[in-house]
């Protein structure tokens, strides 16, 4: 009798089964025993047991000890001989008993004494992976981000797009090793948010269906009304907002409400050099015009004069004199607060003595008139 632990192994537990021993204790992992194989299989002798005539049986003095800090090897009957009469050789005393399954962390399949395979329990500590597949987390992901945006009207598109997708890769990632709950999550979640897109569709179109019926059932009730309502009752057209402002005779200034003035003199003869453009008529004539910006804030000038005479438009004339003034360009520099620019527009003319000129010092501002005309 030896006092090393046995090894750990498939052991005979004294059942006819064979149990599994961790090195230190019993375990509750069982696969089937010698005695197990099929009726008229030849059964082969292990090492321990002892054979009478073709039969392999086990020692009776075999048993299972609930806590054992060591192994009985069997021994063979004193009775018990081999049918050629020759008696067994029983264990060393020293050695502990051979086990018939395989040594702890071997993988190959066990077999029994009969020399079939037998199934064979896991081994102690190699529990099931619980650690989700990466395709199952990345379906959950997906479902997720495509959930959220079923969810938003404006986007709802991106959450039909996510949905489908996230949905086919939960179904993969089911059959796939490690754990499930991420498939099964996002398969759940993609079919949900794809219901609530739906959903949401079907509440946005019928809200903008009710609000065109509305509002062709409001065009027609106006355009009811306005056919039973006779003319004479109609309302007056507005007079428009930019409508022309006074009539000034030529030298006066008129002034705007921000203080903005604009001051246009009687027109004089001008007499246009060899390189002007648009002495189309018979007279040829001249004003003088000033804008002054009496404002708090700077004024960028842009005035645009029309000039009829005669029953005919004007045709200004544009011309560089001899000391080199621009005569028909208006000033473009922003005008600061307090400060005036002046400059001189030339006109060709039919009658200069039926003229009005039309104009404004930007066209944010209302033009005013002025004429000649009594």
């Amino acid at each position: 009798m030896s006092d090393a632990r046995t090894p750990a192994g498939w052991y005979p537990d004294g059942s006819g089964n064979l149990r599994y021993w961790d090195g230190n204790a019993w375990t509750e992992h069982t696969a089937p025993g010698p005695a197990a194989a099929a009726p008229g299989e030849a059964t082969a002798a292990p090492a321990d047991a002892a054979s009478v005539g073709d039969t392999a049986v086990l020692p009776e003095d075999t048993t299972w000890r609930e806590s054992p800090t060591e192994v009985v090897p069997p021994v063979a009957p004193a009775a018990s001989v081999h049918a050629g009469g020759v008696p067994p050789i029983p264990p060393a005393p020293d050695a502990p008993t051979q086990p018939y399954g395989p040594a702890a962390g071997q993988t190959q399949p066990y077999y029994a004494a009969t020399g079939a395979p037998v199934a064979v329990a896991e081994q102690p500590g190699a529990a099931p992976s619980t650690k989700p597949h990466v395709l199952a987390i990345v379906a959950l992901v997906v479902a997720a981000v495509g959930f959220i945006f079923a969810c938003i009207p404006g986007v709802f598109i991106v959450g039909w797009v996510l949905l489908p997708i996230a949905f086919i890769l939960s179904i993969v990632a089911f059959f796939l090793k490690g754990a499930k709950w991420p498939a099964i999550t996002a398969l759940a979640l993609s079919v949900v948010g794809t219901i609530v897109g739906v959903v949401i569709f079907v509440v946005l179109v019928s809200g903008a269906v009710n609000q065109a019926v509305e509002e062709f059932d409001d065009a027609i009730a106006e355009a009811s009304e306005a056919a039973e309502t006779p003319l004479d009752q109609e309302e007056p057209a507005e007079e428009p907002d930019t409508a022309p402002v006074g009539n000034l005779a030529f030298g006066d200034t008129m002034v705007w409400e921000d203080d903005v003035e604009l001051t246009v003199s009687a027109p004089v003869p001008y007499s246009p050099t060899e390189f002007a453009a648009g002495a189309t008529l018979p007279n040829n004539i001249v004003f003088t015009m000033t804008i002054t910006n009496n404002s708090t804030e700077n004024l960028e000038p842009l005035p645009f004069a029309q000039l009829s005479s005669g029953g005919q438009e004007a045709s200004q004339i544009f011309d560089i004199t001899a000391d080199g003034e621009d005569v028909g360009v208006p000033p473009t520099t922003v005008i600061l607060p307090g400060e005036s620019v002046t400059w001189r527009t030339a006109w060709s003319v039919a009658d200069p003595a039926s003229l009005t000129m039309q104009v404004a010092p930007s066209f944010a501002y209302e033009d005013a008139v002025f004429t000649n005309i009594p």
